[in-house]
C-alpha cells in the first residue's frame, strides 16, 4: 500500500426526532418571516415593493440558514492523519479534528468487550461520525490529543479504511470476531 494514498468517506446522520424538529422549526421561522413581511406590506402603502422583497429575501435567508440542518460527516486519511470534517449543506466544511493514526490506542468494532474498554478509557472528548450507531460497520477509535486529553471517535469503517489504519498502526487495530 502506498503511504501517500488518500481515502475519504462521507456519511449523513440518521434523521432523528431532534433533527426533524430543528428542520420543522426552520420552516416555521421562514413562514413567520413571510407572513410578517406581508403584514407590514398590507399595513403600509408598500405592498408592491414588499411583494418583490418577499421571495428574494426569503430565498437568501433559506440559502444562508438551511445548510445548518443539512449536515454530513466526512473523514479522510492522508499520510497517517485522519481528518474529520462536518460538511454543511454540501457547500462549506468545518474541521472538527486531526487525529494521528499512530496516536490511536485502540481501533475496534463497537460491540462487546471493546465497549467496556472504551468506558474504562474514560474519554474526555467524544466525536460521533456515524449515520447510526446501530450499524454493524461502526468502529471506535480511542486516541490522545496533542494536549494529552483522551478522546473517542465513532465512525463507519470500510475494508479500505481498515487496511490504511492497519498500515499506520497495526498494534491498535482489532478486527471483528
Amino acid at each position: 500500500m502506498d503511504p501517500s494514498q488518500t481515502y475519504e468517506y462521507v456519511t449523513s446522520p440518521k434523521k432523528q426526532a431532534s433533527y426533524k424538529l430543528k428542520r420543522m422549526l426552520m420552516i416555521l421561522a421562514y413562514v413567520v418571516y413571510v407572513v410578517a413581511l406581508l403584514i407590514v406590506g398590507f399595513t403600509t402603502r408598500l405592498f408592491v415593493p414588499m411583494m418583490a422583497l418577499v421571495p428574494l429575501s426569503t430565498w437568501i435567508i433559506v440559502w444562508l440558514t438551511w445548510r445548518y440542518v443539512s449536515v454530513e460527516y466526512e473523514y479522510s486519511m492522508t499520510g497517517g492523519i485522519m481528518t474529520l470534517n462536518k460538511i454543511y449543506g454540501g457547500r462549506s466544511r468545518k474541521k472538527v479534528a486531526d487525529i494521528r493514526i499512530k496516536d490511536m490506542t485502540l481501533v475496534a468494532p463497537f460491540d462487546g468487550d471493546f465497549i467496556k474498554q472504551a468506558e474504562k478509557y474514560a474519554p474526555e472528548r467524544t466525536v460521533d461520525f456515524t449515520s447510526d450507531l446501530q450499524k454493524p460497520e461502526v468502529y471506535i477509535a480511542l486516541y490522545e490529543t496533542e494536549d494529552k486529553r483522551r478522546g473517542i471517535l465513532y465512525f463507519e469503517v470500510t475494508d479500505q479504511a481498515l487496511r490504511i489504519l492497519r498500515y499506520y498502526n497495526s498494534q491498535a487495530v482489532a478486527v471483528r470476531r
